[in-house]
Parts: structure tokens; C-alpha cells; sequence
């Protein structure tokens, strides 16, 4: 039943919706949350210096492979092989997968290398793995899952016995690499905070500079990462979800889109902040913003600093990476940053709702992803809606019709009907 009212306007009433006239606005439908995800995976990434920060050694990532929805999704590859650095770590084969669904609201990716050394500037603490392979899965009814498998691991060529399932986040060796200042991470697992999300790494080599020994820090400074493998998804009633049986990690992502509604050519600010929810310092070795396909990076700013890397490396799904890479800045226990990335609308984006991520590595925490944030709607063709005239009802004397010869007619007829009246009555006097 439509409510209506009657407004009175030169002895006319109009009958009008009463939404018109501003008045009872019916409550707005519900709104769902758009469907996104992506999924990332590369074979191994150096970021580090050695002899004291006097030589930095950059590479990779190698084999990347990124899939993400809106727009396309789908599964991307890659394949290499050998490539890396004999003193900091190499591989002879890399194979990768990412692939991203928005209909069936999952992502999984996986990663595998073979014949893998690293760490032969540690010289008799070398590692060798005949291959290590990792993957990260996640949908909107499932928990996330991971899983690393390493085969033949030896440390300066002793094998060290591995279960059949390693259990996330396993230190390896830590008596003989705590005190040489380096810190490795098998089967590196870290959920995002909202749940929708996780990062796999199968060999994870952090070097700070907490060691006794001047090798952390001093002869290599940064991480490593071979094998990697991320997830994300953003389900239709919002994030939500579980982390299943992973601890909650420890670091936490916030993010903020201003516009959330922008135009090709208009640019847009996120406004990223990272909470360490644990009880030691990070040490920010890297800070990831994933920009969208849609989007051009324009610039950062923040206690991060503003060097990003030039050219932005470029993903396999069309997108770029903001990567930012401080030195000597920490994110004490406890305490949060935030950091800035402009960008602009690509002329050719098309319309749809488009995510975000980001992504941190942190001395000696480890790697934390932030699973897909910070929705930014590119408008399409508005469809305007068609209102329909409103209903008139006529208040007041009969009036005559106003169009075509009916006024004459009827005016005619009413004198023939006068004049046969007079002639009657002459008739009969």
C-alpha cells in the first residue's frame, strides 16, 4: 500500500507519493559487502645488505604469480629457472600459482622450489633443501589453511630430521642461529586479524641485529623468503570469519579510503596503520601497500619515509606494489604508525569495487599480511529512475473540455435547444 498526499494547488488537489515531498523517507535496503580476493605467490625474495650495509643485496621477487577479483581473477603462473645469490640464497627451478575467485568467494596459491641453498656467507651454518614447497588457501566458509613441505634439509651438510607436518611457525635451530643474530622460520604461518586472509612462507631467514656473533646485522641485515604463498578474500556479510586453530598474530592492520567513490583521473588516499600487538619491537624491514589494477601509484608519506621503489614493481594481475624499505625504524610493543599512499584512478578502470592489502616484514616477528581492505567504488553509467506523472483529481464545478471542436458542439446544440423552446410557446398563445 503506497502512501500518498493531497496537495492543493489553483483549486486543483494532486495526489503525490509522500516521499516526494520529503517527508516519511522509507529506511534504506541493507547493503552487501562486495565480494573481493586475491591470491600472491613467488618463488624466493632477498632484501638485505652485507659487510655492515656497505652492499645491498636485492632480489626478486622471483617466479611472481597475482590473481585478484574484481576485476578478472582466474589462475596465474610463472616458471623460472635458477636465479638468486650464491652468498645469500638461490634456487635451480621455481614454479608458482595464485588464483583468485569472486564467484565461488575463495584464493589459493602455492609455491615450489627446488634444489634450494642459502645462507652460505654463514658458512659452516649453511642450509641446503632439496625443495620446499608451501601453498595458502581461503574462502568465505572455510577457515584459512596452510601447509609447508620440506624435503631433505641439511645445515652445514648435516641433515636435521623433519616431522611429516611441520607445525607452523617452527624456529629452526635456534641455539645454533639465536646467537649469530639470526632468526629462520619454517612453515611460517600468520592469519590476517580479520581472519579472511594468510601469508605461508616455507623458509622464512630474518638477520637483525640482536646476535652475540657480528653476522646478523653486521655481515647480513634483512630477510629472506623462499616459497611464499598468500590468500584473501572478502565475503558478502563483511570479513569476519575464524583464524581456525592459528594464534592470533601479532601484528594488526587498520586502513581508510578518502574518497571511497572516485572517478577515472581523481585521486584517492589510503591511510594505512599498523598496531604491533605483541610484546617485542618490529623492525620494519619492508612495507607492502598491493595497489589494485585499477589504480596508478602516485606517492607515500609517513614515519616510513616516502622512497618507494621506481619503477613500482609490477603484478601479474595488473597491479603494482608500494614497497617502502626503512632503516633503523621499529614499531615498539604496543605502539602503532600509519602511513599514507596516494593514488589515481586509471582512465581505462572499469567500474566495480575494487581492495587493497598490505603487507609487513618485521625483525624478528616475521611476515604479516592484512588480507583485502579499504573498498574504493569506481561509479559506472547511472541509471536514473523514471517517475511517473502523478494522478490528478479535479476539485471543484464541472468544467468544459478544452481541446477540439466539443466546446462548439456542445454551445450549438444548447441554442438550437433555446430556440425550439421559444417557437413552442408562441405556437400555442
Amino acid at each position: 500500500m503506497k502512501t500518498t498526499t493531497a496537495l492543493r494547488v489553483l483549486g486543483v488537489s494532486l495526489v503525490l507519493p509522500l516521499g516526494l515531498l520529503g517527508a516519511g523517507t522509507p529506511a534504506q535496503a541493507a547493503t552487501t559487502v562486495p565480494v573481493g580476493g586475491f591470491g600472491d605467490a613467488y618463488g624466493l625474495s632477498i632484501d638485505t645488505t652485507i659487510l655492515q650495509g656497505n652492499v645491498p643485496v636485492k632480489v626478486g621477487p622471483l617466479a611472481p604469480a597475482a590473481s585478484s577479483c574484481p576485476p578478472v581473477g582466474g589462475t596465474k603462473t610463472a616458471n623460472l629457472l635458477g636465479g638468486g645469490d650464491a652468498q645469500i640464497a638461490k634456487a635451480a627451478v621455481l614454479n608458482t600459482s595464485a588464483s583468485a575467485d569472486c564467484g565461488g568467494k575463495k584464493a589459493l596459491s602455492t609455491a615450489q622450489v627446488t634444489n634450494v641453498d642459502a645462507l652460505g656467507v654463514a658458512g659452516p651454518a649453511a642450509i641446503h633443501a632439496d625443495a620446499i614447497t608451501s601453498s595458502a588457501g581461503i574462502g568465505c566458509a572455510t577457515a584459512p589453511a596452510g601447509s609447508t613441505v620440506v624435503t631433505n634439509l641439511t645445515v652445514g651438510g648435516t641433515a636435521v630430521p623433519l616431522p611429516t607436518t611441520i607445525p607452523p611457525n617452527t624456529d629452526l635451530l635456534p641455539q645454533i642461529f639465536g646467537p649469530l643474530g639470526i632468526r629462520i622460520i619454517l612453515n611460517e604461518q600468520h592469519p590476517a586479524s580479520t581472519g579472511r586472509g594468510l601469508v605461508v612462507n616455507g623458509l622464512h631467514i630474518i638477520a637483525s641485529n640482536t646476535g652475540a656473533a657480528p653476522v646478523g646485522g653486521a655481515i647480513i641485515r634483512g630477510d629472506v623468503v623462499i616459497s611464499h604463498a598468500v590468500a584473501g578474500v572478502v565475503c558478502p556479510g563483511g570479513p569476519g570469519g575464524t583464524n581456525g586453530t592459528l594464534p592470533k598474530p601479532d601484528i594488526s592492520f587498520a586502513k581508510s579510503a578518502t574518497p571511497t567513490t572516485a572517478k577515472p583521473g581523481q585521486l584517492v588516499t589510503y591511510a594505512a596503520t599498523v598496531t604491533n600487538t605483541s610484546t617485542t619491537s618490529c623492525e620494519v624491514l619492508r612495507f607492502i601497500e598491493h595497489v589494485a589494477s585499477p589504480f596508478d601509484l602516485v606517492s607515500s608519506a609517513g614515519p616510513l619515509g616516502t622512497a618507494l621503489d621506481t619503477p613500482a614493481p609490477v603484478r601479474t594481475d595488473g597491479g603494482v606494489d608500494a614497497v617502502l624499505r626503512p632503516t633503523a625504524v621499529k614499531i615498539a610493543a604496543g605502539k602503532s604508525i600509519t602511513q599514507t599512499f596516494v593514488v589515481r584512478v586509471k582512465a581505462s578502470a572499469a567500474p566495480g569495487t575494487y581492495y587493497d592489502s598490505l603487507e609487513i616484514y618485521c625483525g624478528p616477528n616475521g611476515d604479516f599480511v592484512s588480507g583485502p581492505l579499504a573498498p574504493v567504488t569506481v561509479p559506472g553509467v547511472v541509471n536514473r529512475p523514471v517517475i511517473k506523472p502523478p494522478v490528478t483529481v479535479i476539485d471543484g464545478p464541472p468544467q468544459l473540455p478544452r481541446t477540439g471542436g466539443a466546446p462548439l458542439v456542445a454551445l450549438t446544440a444548447l441554442g438550437l435547444l433555446g430556440g425550439a423552446y421559444a417557437l413552442r410557446r408562441r405556437v400555442t398563445t
